[in-house]
């Protein structure tokens, strides 16, 4: 296992003071320093079953896949660190989503609701995405980033334990996907709708839960080595970048529609986010440099990044952070500057999701902030 912390320590002490080299160890140190803080946020707001409401004082939990995402930040912060109390979170974590996991009826096993309370017994929350639509369960990305948690704390512990004994939990998570959200075409339809007392499947293939797809397809093949995991994992893994970016925009889609006509919205920040967590998960490619060459378009000169003239969103900057580190570039110094002075709350540590002191701080916004400051890569 890397601590990183320990090994810029030691960095340090090789580096004149006031030389080029001991700027960019004190600047590396400084960020790793926010991230912990970060991930020290997320950490304490865990109760003593596992739950991570997905902001401050928030009734929800796992809206939309939230805390699992919350979850790879604390993995990170157990990478750097080598402290037991971010890797015993993160097991916390995994077995609370365990005991929401449907494992009695045959036809959602492998699934979870779209959101949980945050108080005990963590009730189901309805939530309706849009006009008629009255709730969503079967998200792709939540069932598929749950074996990717576990097969980040088997990477972690150097312990099977946990894989094993959840095996059942994973292998049913990523059947129920690839049962019931694959489409004809390989990729996968994000989730299932509740209109007039019927569950529907939503035919609309997000770019970024592709991407969680592969993630949880990958670790379910490494953990458990069954043929279908692997199959799925590696026509994403070959697939995804091509489908999914249209050379006109320079950059990914927000996704596919049935028809498979790609969606160039950037509405809230649902179009930007693939931008930097396609580069994140797959690396170098052609089309993740462009990606990332169209996400530095936005970088304004305070360091704040928004396009179209939208917010400043704290997850932009983040995606920034996240690609140039896959693409083993330096990311802007501004825009860690940015994110680490402007929307980071020094009194706990979390990162408002704007540059707007009012707006909340969202767990997976903050996990995001946390894993660009900290360099962490998805399969450690």
């Amino acid at each position: 296992m890397k601590l990183r912390a320990t090994m810029f320590l030691i960095a340090a002490l090789l580096f004149v003071p006031g030389t080029a080299s001991a700027v960019a160890v004190r600047g590396a140190r400084t960020s790793e320093a926010k991230a912990v803080r970060m991930a020290e946020f997320i950490l304490g707001m865990q109760d003593a079953n596992g739950a991570i409401p997905d902001e401050p004082g928030g009734r929800r939990v796992n809206e939309d896949s939230n805390m699992e995402y919350a979850l790879i930040a604390v993995g990170a912060a157990y990478e750097c660190t080598g402290e037991a109390e971010y890797l015993a979170g993160l097991e916390r974590g995994i077995r609370w989503l365990a005991l929401r996991e449907e494992m009695a009826d045959p036809k959602w096993k492998g699934s979870w609701r779209y959101a949980y309370s945050s108080e005990a017994p963590y009730d189901p929350i309805p939530t309706s995405p849009g006009p008629g639509v009255t709730d969503v369960r079967g998200v792709d990305a939540t069932s598929a980033l749950f074996v990717y948690l576990i097969y980040l704390h088997r990477q972690l512990s150097g312990s099977d334990a946990l894989a094993t004994s959840l095996a059942p939990n994973a292998k049913a998570a990523l059947d129920f996907a690839l049962a019931n959200n694959r489409a004809a075409d390989g990729f996968f339809w994000s989730s299932w709708q509740l209109r007039d007392g019927v569950w529907r499947l939503w035919k609309f293939q997000y770019a970024a839960d592709q991407g969680d797809v592969y993630l949880g397809m990958r670790a379910g093949s490494l953990l458990y080595g069954a043929a279908t995991y692997t199959s799925a994992a590696d026509f994403l893994e070959a697939n995804i970048q091509m489908a999914f970016f249209d050379e006109r925009w320079c950059r990914y889609g927000l996704g596919r529609d049935r028809s498979g006509s790609l969606d160039p919205a950037l509405e809230h920040f649902n179009g930007i986010f693939p931008q930097g967590y396609l580069p994140w998960i797959f690396g170098d490619s052609a089309q993740n440099r462009a990606a990332y060459s169209w996400l530095r378009t936005g970088i304004n000169g305070d360091g704040s990044v928004s396009f179209e003239g939208g917010p400043a969103y704290s997850l932009s900057a983040a995606m920034v952070g996240m690609a140039a580190g896959a693409l083993g570039k330096a990311a802007p110094a501004r825009v860690l500057r940015w994110l680490t002075t402007v929307p980071f709350d020094r009194a706990d540590g979390g990162v408002r999701d704007t540059d707007d002191p009012r707006t909340p701080e969202y767990t997976n916004v903050v996990a995001f902030s946390a894993l660009s400051l900290l360099g962490f890569k998805p399969f450690v």
